[in-house]
């Protein structure tokens, strides 16, 4: 959900009460176009407030976020220390339901006297900005993006210029507006669909929230507005007129809703997603959802764009590998070639009294085919030196055949090892599991090992738990040296253990009762949904049939020497799994904990 009027009324309402009068300590600018103001309450509690001129995550709200400042401070952060710090904040208001916010601040100037000064706050999209000026001129003081009028013919943007607001939409305040001349915009925009028109018609609304409206007031968003009479019109502006007398009144409910327990989808302060097969989260306050929201989303963006560098960086590896296999097949091809000459040695042994010293070739029929065979000799040799030199080359080609085999078999474990921990970094919910798979990495040489970590790094993650339909627990590996700690020290040896065959993946295990003694007795739809996951969290977890091996535990061995989560198994069956199944929906779904072992939410 874009940072819309609905939800920068509701902020700068909350902000009022908590922030009035309040004395700004600190200031800080961890990101190019992000500020941090450290306020605190006289004899009170201390707040930090971001404000974000990012293009896409344009917003303000109070933070408990921990964010890492640059040593050396921009330029614009110096610059509103030196106006800001000290300072009181006498106002917060939004203007006419705009996505622009004043900061009205009281502050010493040079000659210890209090002066006005106002933070403006511009969530437009691409053109978002923080902009200091002097209120009593109007003029800026300076601004985190300036820009003249080669970029804008409406408005510079420069230290010294006169501040022009950003240019107005021809749109109704839907605090002020009637109903009349709301159903006048409304019938303007006939051709589009009631949601798209009621974004059209109200400022600050953006076509999500404008769709939630509809929904919450029980109309299609989707229908044509020309369909629209003055009932389902009414209902519409009802909602508007109660979602803003709820918030005046403090009596709404912010709300962010998720795809899953780590993926946030949108925020509001009133109730959204109710046409959604999604989770709800309630918060006593817009600032803490709006936290709690940019919070995920942000961690999710760092932890994506940590995911694509190590995995570049892994890819790299593994294309060498790939490489070096198919080097080490073109050289062992070859080397079987040369098969044919212990056959040659023997025919010419066997052969020799026909042939003599000065020969140039032998046509000698082969003792298994019956065929003719031409072998060439060298002129200088007899037949029998020749047929030695021919078994001194088959030999030396059936010792590069064994170290060959034993390159490949290493080579291809390397291949393994390498795609089983692309899997883990895929499916990585979390920047702490992510960091686990890096430390494991590290540990195997990959990269290059970091010299000092965190040190508030959280404890280690637990591996992912579901409650199977019989009622069985089930738990997936999260990383290589997961899947050998839950294998070999948590799981007894009669539970059940599964693994994609001969495809990169985790290790499951399915926590049996003591009276399963056979695998017949385990349950089918427990197996199934088993290897299905097993078959969601591998390589192969686009395909729709995935075979999956399984065993009891105490036939799964850790080889000497093995790299993280390699193992070897006997006694095994295999069974095919749909990492696509409709059950592997709703278990992902119910997911029992979240990556911490601690109970999930939502």
């Amino acid at each position: 959900m874009p940072f819309d009027g609905f939800t920068i009324k509701a902020i700068v309402s909350e902000l009022n009460e908590e922030l009035l009068s309040a004395r700004i300590d600190k200031i800080y600018q961890p990101e190019k176009d992000e500020i941090i103001l450290t306020v605190r309450k006289y004899k009170g509690s201390t707040h930090k407030l971001l404000i974000s001129a990012n293009a896409k995550w344009a917003r303000m709200h109070i933070t408990t976020d921990r964010m890492e400042n640059p040593s050396v401070p921009p330029s614009f952060c110096m610059l509103l220390r030196k106006y800001l710090e000290g300072g009181k904040i006498k106002a917060v208001k939004q203007v006419d339901f705009e996505r622009v916010v004043h900061i009205e601040i009281e502050a010493l100037d040079d000659f210890r006297e209090w002066k006005p000064k106002t933070l403006i706050c511009e969530f437009t999209g691409r053109h978002a900005n923080i902009i200091l000026i002097n209120p009593e001129t109007n003029t800026i003081i300076d601004a985190i993006k300036k820009y003249g009028s080669e970029l804008s013919s409406y408005r510079e943007v420069l230290p010294g210029k006169e501040y022009i607001a950003p240019p107005p939409q021809d749109k109704l305040n839907p605090s002020t507006s009637s109903f009349e001349d709301f159903v006048t915009y409304v019938w303007k925009n006939h051709d589009k669909t009631v949601g798209e028109a009621l974004f059209n018609t109200y400022s600050g609304i953006s076509p999500k929230s404008a769709e939630e409206i509809c929904i919450n007031a029980g109309i299609d968003p989707h229908m044509s507005a020309e369909e629209c009479g003055e009932y389902e019109l009414s209902r519409i502006y009802n909602k508007v007129q109660e979602i803003l007398h709820n918030i005046d009144s403090k009596n709404y409910t912010p709300t962010v809703i998720y795809k899953n327990s780590h993926n946030p989808l949108d925020f509001a302060p009133f109730p959204i997603g109710t046409s959604l097969r999604v989770g709800t989260k309630t918060f006593t306050s817009m600032n803490a959802a709006c936290d709690e929201f940019f919070k995920e989303k942000m961690r999710l963006i760092r932890l994506e764009s940590l995911k694509t560098n190590i995995l570049k960086n892994l890819r790299e590896f593994l294309n060498k590998a790939y490489k070096k296999q198919e080097h080490l097949k073109q050289d062992f091809s070859r080397a079987e070639e040369n098969k044919k000459y212990k056959e040659w040695g023997e025919l010419l042994t066997a052969y020799a009294h026909q042939y003599k010293k000065g020969d140039t070739k032998a046509v000698l029929e082969d003792f298994y085919t019956g065929e003719k065979v031409e072998i060439e000799l060298d002129p200088r040799y007899s037949p029998v030196q020749n047929a030695q030199r021919y078994f001194k080359i088959y030999n030396k080609s059936r010792n590069a055949l064994k170290h060959l085999e034993e390159l490949m078999r290493k080579n291809q474990e390397e291949i393994d090892y390498l795609e089983s921990v692309a899997v883990a970094i895929r499916e990585a919910e979390k920047l702490e599991e992510l960091e686990e798979i890096i430390e494991e990495i590290e540990k195997e040489g990959y990269i290059k090992e970091k010299k000092k970590r965190s040190s508030h790094k959280t404890g280690k993650s637990a591996p992912r738990r579901f409650i199977s339909s019989d009622g069985l627990e089930i738990l997936v590996g999260r990383n290589n040296r997961q899947n050998d700690i839950l294998t070999l020290k948590l799981a007894d040896k009669n539970d059940l253990w599964l693994h994609t065959k001969d495809i990169p993946g985790t290790h499951v295990i399915v926590k049996l009762p003591p009276k399963i003694k056979t695998i017949h007795e385990v349950p089918d739809a427990t197996l199934e949904e088993a290897a299905a996951l097993a078959a969601y969290y591998s390589k192969a977890k686009e395909a729709d049939k995935v075979p999956v091996d399984y065993t009891f535990r105490i036939n799964v061995k850790k080889p000497s020497g093995a790299k993280p989560g390699m193992v070897i198994y006997d006694n095994y069956w295999t069974i095919m799994a749909n990492p696509q199944d409709e059950r592997i929906k709703k278990l992902l779904a119910e997911q029992y904990t979240d990556t911490y072992g601690q109970p999930s939410s939502l």
